[in-house]
């Protein structure tokens, strides 16, 4: 049976703004809702909708038969008719009419007339007053029909429930309270759109979709005169009253749509593939869309709900089976059905049909199935089978000859079949009519390329220091072993040369000797000795290039066969020579022992100018005679006396000095000593 009130010829969409700005409410704000304002409404409601016979008095009907004694005259002059506010002519009527005898025949029609006018007249009168009680009956029904109703918009019928919640009996603010709670869950509460594969979830309120507990409980109260509205209203019959909401369809639309990355699936694309025998196709997939329009409809109408399905459509896959079957059709009888012959620099190569169908793989490139070369392997095993198509690299390098002169080789590069675009040139080789094409190359790199040596820069002797040997000859060994180490070390610009680890290791193993070596102050033995004359030589070499100092430190004492302060010495952990080349231009060492002397020449490019001076030897110290009972004691003669020396370097670059620096030493006497032990 369908609800009466669905028949009323209300506005619906004066409602739906009613509800809109009810539901507005709810969701702004958790406060009480008042009932004033709602009672006044509905006062005014049902005042509007009540039928205007229910306010106006009807109008009274002239019966037929009175009408008709009007008009009839003989009919008025034997009997007038008697007012209703005249009783006094009903009791004389009455009166002459009980004096006539009631067995006394009627005698001659005059009196048989008369007899039947009255009769007649009561009985109009009977009709007539009838009327006015039937309708004065009528008017008093309606009234409490009327007022009945009003009772009845005034709460909430027993029984009725919303969303589960009694709200039977109660006065719109006690429903709205009781309602509130369960309608800010259901706006927050997330629902599931879903698909057969997929679930993905919306809230209600940022979707464009509320329920309102006020707007409910009004469209409850509003004025009814449905006799079905009444007797549910006075009886308590059970019933589930539903939810007010409103539904924004374009904002739901728009968060559903949101989803698609969640619920959609993209249709598999027909694809093919290549074997031994030939290519073959896979037939395509269709995938899901999601209508997001039609879903929001649906899902608007069937709010509150926890979830609701997707309306899907098909999403065809962007190659279909079509597509990959005439590709197919093409490779099998064109593009694989033969061998292709490529030329290149280092001759010609052929790539076998079988090598086609072995490297050759069919991939989606832009939307379009693409046959795809494996260029890097069938590269590697075009070369394994004619090693003439590879031209090795030349690595960079540089000797000195006998002379001691440098002689630089430049790097050349190799050639190989350039892997990466071999496999385009051959698909497009094979897909010409001639079945050619040319074989592309790359350079390939030297291990050791003219840049990394800097060989174009390793042009001139830019500075040579030599120093005398003594006539100890494991001595003169470590100084051999030690120039072979330095010669061909090549300092970049910005680096830093480092003499110990040009060197190193200084060991037995190394291919060094015990020799003597000063240790605080004293001579002894020492694996390496005769090194620290290697520091001095390098030292001014780099101080003749007008290289920059880093590190060094002059001996203790001094020795005649070195410029005083202007020499070094090194100790494996504590003292080592540094310097750095602040040129731009690349350097190579070399070192060499001939003549009884050690020799240290720097080659470069010129590039500084550079002036040295010496001060005058001052404050003077004699040696003397000193004992020693130390165990690696050895007896030496007195030596030089101690003395201090300033020796100042200038640096010219084009002409300017660009660099100016003094170094000042102080030695110690070389004193005799003689050991104790």
């Amino acid at each position: 049976m369908s609800d009466p009130r669905d028949e009323r010829p209300e506005d619906r969409e004066d409602e739906v703004d009613e509800a809109q700005a009810e539901i507005d409410a709810d969701l702004d704000a958790d406060e009480d809702v008042t009932g004033d304002d709602a009672a006044d409404a509905d006062a005014d409601a049902a005042t509007e909708q009540v039928p205007a016979f229910l306010t106006e008095p009807p109008e009274e009907p002239e019966p037929a038969d009175v009408a008709e004694a009007d008009a009839d005259p003989e009919a008025t002059a034997v009997l007038p008719p008697v007012p209703a506010d005249e009783p006094e002519a009903d009791a004389e009527a009455t009166a002459v009419m009980d004096a006539v005898p009631a067995a006394a025949p009627a005698t001659g029609p005059e009196q048989a007339v008369a007899t039947d006018e009255v009769a007649e007249s009561e009985e109009k009168r009977r009709v007539h007053w009838g009327r006015w009680a039937l309708m004065f009956v009528l008017i008093a029904l309606v009234g409490g029909y009327f007022a009945a109703a009003v009772y009845a918009s005034g709460r909430i019928a027993a029984g009725t429930t919303v969303q589960g919640v009694d709200i039977g009996g109660m006065t719109r603010d006690e429903a709205v309270e009781a309602l509130q709670p369960t309608v800010k869950e259901l706006n927050n509460a997330p629902v599931a759109i879903t698909t057969d594969d997929a679930e993905a979830t919306i809230v209600p309120k940022d979707s464009g979709m509320a329920a309102g507990a006020g707007a409910t409980v009004d469209e409850l109260l509003r004025f009814s005169l449905a006799p079905f509205d009444l007797l549910r209203s006075f009886t308590g019959a059970e019933r589930e009253a539903p939810l007010v909401t409103v539904v924004d369809v374009d904002a739901l639309a728009e968060a559903i749509d949101a989803t698609r990355e969640e619920l959609e699936v993209d249709g598999q694309d027909a694809a093919v593939e290549i074997t031994a025998t030939g290519a073959s196709s896979v037939a395509s997939v269709d995938g899901v869309a999601i209508d997001a329009e039609a879903t929001a409809e649906g899902l608007g109408d069937a709010w509150p709900v926890d979830t609701y399905p997707a309306v899907t459509d098909l999403k065809p896959a962007a190659i279909g089976t079509e597509d990959a079957d005439a590709f197919v059709s093409e490779l099998n009888s064109e593009v694989l059905a033969g061998d292709v012959r490529m030329t290149g620099e280092n001759g010609p190569a052929t790539v076998t049909a079988e090598q086609l169908t072995r490297f050759g793989s069919v991939e989606d490139v832009d939307g379009a199935l693409t046959l795809v070369i494996d260029g890097p392997s069938l590269a590697a095993e075009l070369e394994s089978a004619d090693p003439g198509l590879v031209s090795a690299p030349t690595s960079a390098s540089f000797h000195f000859t006998s002379s001691h002169q440098l002689r630089t080789t430049k790097s050349q590069p190799g050639r190989a079949i350039d892997g990466g675009a071999l496999g385009e040139a051959v698909v497009a080789a094979a897909s010409s009519v001639e079945r050619e094409g040319e074989l592309p190359y790359r350079n390939t790199k030297a291990t050791v390329t003219s840049g990394d040596l800097g060989v174009k820069d390793l042009t001139t002797k830019v500075a040579s220091f030599d120093t005398p040997l003594t006539d100890e000859p494991v001595r003169t060994q470590n100084l051999v072993r030690g120039a072979e180490k330095v010669t061909g070390v090549v300092v970049k610009p910005d680096e830093t040369f480092s003499l110990l680890d040009s060197l190193a290791p200084i060991t037995e193993a190394g291919g060094y000797q015990a020799a003597h070596i000063i240790v605080d102050g004293f001579l002894t033995n020492g694996i390496g000795g005769g090194l620290s004359q290697m520091a001095t030589t390098v030292y001014n070499a780099a101080y003749f290039a007008g290289l920059e100092d880093v590190e060094h430190r002059p001996h203790t004492k001094w020795f005649t066969r070195y410029p005083a302060g202007r020499e070094a010495t090194i100790f494996v952990g504590s003292l080592d020579l540094r310097f750095k080349n602040n040129t731009p231009y690349a350097l190579v060492m070399s070192s060499y022992v001939t003549g009884g002397r050690l020799y240290v020449d720097i080659w470069s490019t010129p590039y500084y100018e550079v002036k040295t001076y010496a001060s005058e030897k001052t404050n003077f110290v004699q040696p003397k005679k000193v004992e020693s009972d130390r165990s690696t004691c050895l007896d030496t003669p007195m030596g030089n006396p101690g003395f201090t020396i300033t020796n100042r370097r200038e640096v010219f670059l084009d002409g300017d000095l660009v660099d100016e620096s003094s170094y000042t030493w102080t030695y110690q006497p070389d004193n005799g000593v003689t050991c104790t032990n």
